[in-house]
């Protein structure tokens, strides 16, 4: 095998390897000029990303005690009906247009769009 020697790179100045770093810099603070999407994310922040779109089983619904609607705004990329469940960690994202879960709504007399009051789910403090 025969290997050929690469020609070495020139060597920059200091002053010019500077003013490519001030360079680099600038373009990052322009491309990012968002100090919120700077900033890592809120840990105590947790949102959907994948939903629910089959039919919601029976059993599921019965354990529902919480409802929460999360909107697609900056801090979650997607909407979603948040499903909150007796002795389950984990919520169950829904599509907002699930048909089971929409008549599970209309059932528990609780309006889709805005989950206003309802007797017994999400009682106001």
């Amino acid at each position: 095998m025969c290997f050929q020697r690469l020609p070495a790179q020139p060597k920059l100045p200091r002053s010019s390897m500077k003013g490519m770093e001030l360079i680099l810099i600038l373009t990052l603070v322009l491309f990012n000029f968002s100090p919120r999407k700077a900033l890592p994310p809120d840990p105590s922040i947790s949102c959907c990303t994948q939903v629910y779109r089959k039919n919601l089983p029976n059993k599921l619904l019965r354990n529902v005690i919480r409802v929460d609607l999360q909107e697609a705004n900056g801090d979650c990329h997607i909407k979603a009906y948040v499903l909150h469940r007796n002795h389950h960690r984990r919520p169950v994202c829904v599509h907002p247009n699930n048909r089971s879960l929409a008549r599970w709504l209309y059932r528990n007399n609780m309006r889709p769009k805005d989950l206003g009051p309802s007797p017994g789910l999400n009682p106001i403090p």
